[in-house]
């Protein structure tokens, strides 16, 4: 389908309309200026149609202006063609023009008659007709002159209204007046709510991301800083060993944590890696996985290289696991190819088996939407499923 401007597609239309219509009229007019306006000319034919019929005049009459006979040889030639290749129906009148002169014909036939036709003949000389379609053809120019322009004047202001609206749209500078027309001033007006709203998103993006930047990971940094100084002391009780492996562990999970929501929440281009898959979902599945809650991995026998933010698809998978571990029962089946990863475990009678659909849920499907993935879930009597796609459907 080829695209137009609104302004060529309103002034061809309206063009072609008002052309047409004056043709039409045009037309009209020619004819009934031809067969008269009053319907005279008609009316002399029939009126000399009945004389002859009521014998009141006798056959044939001839002179400069009429002609009435039943003998075709008394015709015109022009006449006779005519009426031989049937161009002259019966009690109707007829207009034949020849080089000098404009016939109107009456072919008349009593009703419920059999008897050779009357031709009856008003001749009107060429010379004395004063000629309509010079007229015609100036009354056209005379009305094309005011629709041209009010078709070039409406153009005119629809061309400069909508380059207002494209100023707007490339350089957000917003127009001295609203526009005239209806339809692009609330254009205008909901062009100017969406900048709003999106200059209102990036300040709490920079909010979110300076507070994510100072206020968690300085914190964060410290801690990392202090447990790497206890680690170096010498006289810890065996106790202690434990409490600062699991605050090690808590602190990495909080800082990688910390990465993936600041990535997820910038608007900016998301940077990425081509990884392998398989390496992040071992290093993840050894960190969630317990004896209780064994995971088995079916994973592919080649590389699965994907372009990723490494704390965004260690979030993702984190909670996808989780989900899986909370709402369902063991042995979570982690499956992953070339087109897929795949999170299978079974649903038991418990009421805790069930699906998610809380925040843990809606963190999956963002960062599915960030990093141009599909997410799906199945879930029948017996199992659940949770299959991210490598390429977003469209």
């Amino acid at each position: 389908m080829s695209n137009t401007s609104i302004i060529r597609y309103l002034s061809t239309r309206i063009i072609f309309l008002m052309l047409l219509l004056m043709v039409c009229w045009i037309t009209i007019a020619k004819y009934g200026y031809e067969f008269a306006l009053d319907d005279s000319a008609e009316h002399y034919l029939y009126y000399d149609a009945q004389l002859v019929e009521q014998q009141q005049v006798k056959l044939p009459i001839s002179d400069d202006f009429k002609l009435i006979t039943q003998q075709q040889s008394d015709l015109p030639i022009a006449i006779q063609q005519a009426w031989r290749a049937g161009l002259l129906p019966l009690n109707q009148v007829s207009l034949v023009s020849d080089t000098l002169d404009d016939i109107y014909v009456l072919p008349w036939q009593p009703a419920s008659s059999n008897a050779i036709p009357i031709f009856i003949l008003h001749f009107f000389d060429k010379q004395d007709t004063l000629p309509i379609m010079p007229w015609l053809l100036l009354l056209l120019v005379l009305l094309s002159i005011p629709i041209l322009y009010i078709v070039f004047r409406s153009a005119l202001k629809i061309r400069n209204e909508i380059n207002l609206l494209i100023e707007f749209v490339n350089t957000n500078k917003q127009p001295e007046a609203l526009s005239k027309f209806q339809e692009l001033q609330a254009f205008f007006k909901a062009l100017n709510i969406a900048r709003q709203a999106e200059h209102f998103a990036q300040q709490k993006e920079r909010l979110v991301s300076a507070y994510l930047s100072h206020e968690v990971r300085t914190p964060l940094t410290q801690i990392q800083h202090g447990i790497s100084r206890l680690q170096q002391l010498d006289d810890l009780p065996l106790e202690a060993i434990e409490v600062l492996h699991n605050l090690e562990l808590s602190q990495e999970r909080l800082t990688s944590t910390s990465s993936a929501i600041l990535a997820l929440w910038q608007q900016d281009n998301l940077a990425t890696q081509q990884l392998d898959l398989r390496g992040i979902v071992k290093r993840v599945v050894q960190k969630l996985q317990t004896p209780t809650q064994p995971i088995e991995l079916n994973l592919c026998a080649f590389e699965v290289i994907k372009p990723l933010h490494t704390e965004l698809f260690e979030l993702l998978l984190t909670q996808a696991i989780e989900n899986a571990q909370q709402h369902g029962e063991s042995p979570l089946t982690i499956i992953l190819n070339e087109q897929e990863l795949q999170l299978k475990n079974p649903i038991g009678n418990s009421e805790l088996c069930s699906s998610s659909v809380g925040l843990g849920s809606i963190l999956i499907k963002q960062i599915c939407q960030r990093l141009n993935w599909h997410q799906k879930d199945a879930k029948t009597d017996s199992e659940y499923t949770l299959t991210i796609n490598f390429k977003a459907t469209m």
